[in-house]
């Protein structure tokens, strides 16, 4: 049986003839009584611009799909996959129900679950289907959207667009600390480049107040849906601005992210930059916009450590220290004194990996834990990253193509991808990862012999 989720604070008689089950879920955007804290007033006033119906319907249902992916919790091992069946009052009905089929694969594609979305007029909002949007000028107009978490990619992606020339719109959901962090590395970027950039920064959580209906328990720590969240803001400033460039940065290790392990298999291995996602996703927004859009991503054939090396070589290197890219940040982080970033978890050993290997570790963050070191308390799951990693790494320096298509099949993948390679993309790929993995395997044969395969330890 599928959970229902209703996007409302109440089941409306209306609604009841549609078979949506006994026990709903209930999630709501509604400033009263809703759940869902999106602030639609907030999102404009940090543009200066009106939202248009379909935007503001794409950044209520970008909410109700990450919110709903925390507050439903997955099963164990073949009960990873959730059956979720949406109910979305919109503004524009019509225009939804013609993209059902691009939403749900776009969804699906980056969460793993089987979805499903159903559509009715919202109440009160006949009056907003023709609306438009319009924006005041703004000095130093934008020429694209790059998204921007604060992340070592997305500063490193920044860097690189100012140096192609452009003039990116940066587009930001932040938490808590985050916010000023984020602002901090943009006054930065302005500082060293003297040039204005547009900050689109905004907040989508759950809420409880007083009046809240149904308060959300998290239930979920996976949350595979993030990224839709962190992708669905950046149409909205597109739309206002006129602009049909969208960048999202990710290292091609991280985007393309051939599971490490068997058990890492399908979305149990993120899927945020992921080709196929952003294709459906580009896909989705030309149809609900009725214009067409470029999704892309500039480091899908970079290493993270060509990255780090690109901000170093622009005389950034100071700033490494101050941007976050730890999965855990901030909730698990706020326990470790004077570290942003955990070191065990994926992101945080590819970091690390990428700044060792460039020659930059002084300049990077310290690390709650060290993971290369054999006398470190790690707990289980902690230790499993890294000799997962380091036993990736180890295959792939050492595997012939065949070999590598075989034992990760995952790879063929990258012909969705962008056309750009610098050889085929296959191949393109296939290089991507080895240099990252040949930074691996050197970097632990220095500092982790122990997590090496035994004939490596031999030698």
């Amino acid at each position: 049986m599928p959970i229902n989720v209703i996007c409302h604070h109440e089941l409306r008689p209306e609604w009841r003839r549609l078979g949506l089950g006994a026990r709903p879920v209930f999630l709501s955007a509604d400033p009263r009584k809703g759940n869902v804290y999106l602030a639609p007033a907030k999102l404009e006033a940090s543009l200066r611009a009106r939202l248009d119906p379909l935007s503001l319907d794409l950044c209520e249902i970008a909410a109700f799909v990450y919110l709903a992916d925390k507050l439903v919790p997955r099963g164990r091992h073949e009960k990873w996959v959730r059956d979720l069946s949406f109910l979305i009052p919109v503004r524009a009905p019509a225009r939804w129900n013609e993209v059902r089929t691009l939403l749900t694969h776009t969804v699906g594609t980056l969460s793993g679950d089987n979805v499903q979305f159903r559509f009715v007029e919202k109440v009160g909002t006949a009056a907003e289907r023709g609306a438009g949007a319009g924006s005041e000028p703004h000095p130093g107009a934008s020429d694209c959207v790059s998204l921007f978490s604060g992340g070592l990619d997305s500063f490193a992606g920044t860097v690189h667009l100012v140096q192609q020339g452009r003039r990116p719109l940066l587009a930001s959901h932040y938490v808590s600390s985050l916010k000023g962090l984020q602002r901090e590395l943009v006054d930065g970027l302005r500082n060293h480049f003297d040039q204005s950039f547009e900050h689109f920064q905004y907040r989508v959580t759950s809420r409880r107040t007083a009046t809240t209906v149904y308060p959300v328990k998290t239930r979920e720590s996976t949350h595979r849906a993030r990224s839709f969240r962190f992708m669905t803001f950046a149409p909205a400033p597109a739309a206002v601005r006129g602009l049909s460039e969208i960048f999202i940065c990710e290292n091609g290790v991280l985007s393309l992210n051939v599971p490490i392990s068997e058990a890492r298999k399908g979305t149990r291995s993120t899927r945020h930059a992921h080709p196929l996602y952003l294709t459906y996703f580009n896909e989705l927004i030309d149809a609900l916009y009725g214009r067409q859009f470029s999704v892309r991503n500039p480091f899908f054939y970079w290493t993270k450590r060509e990255e780090a090396e690109l901000v170093a070589a622009a005389g950034l290197r100071e700033r490494i220290r101050d941007t976050v890219s730890c999965w855990g940040y901030p909730n698990l982080t706020l326990k470790y004194k004077d570290s942003n970033h955990c070191g065990t978890c994926i992101p945080c050993l590819v970091r690390r990996i990428s700044t060792i290997a460039a020659g930059l570790e002084d300049y990077d963050d310290r690390y709650a834990f060290d993971a290369f070191d054999a006398d470190a308390d790690l707990a289980p799951e902690q230790y499993r990253n890294v000799q997962d990693l380091i036993y990736f790494a180890e295959s792939f320096a050492g595997s012939t193509k065949t070999d590598l298509l075989y034992r990760y099949p995952e790879l063929v993948m990258v012909e969705v991808g962008p056309d750009d390679a610098p050889s085929g993309r296959l191949e393109a790929m296939i290089d991507v990862y080895r240099r990252f993995a040949e930074d691996t395997v050197k970097i632990a044969a220095e500092r982790a012999p122990h997590l090496l395969r035994k004939e490596r330890q031999a030698a």
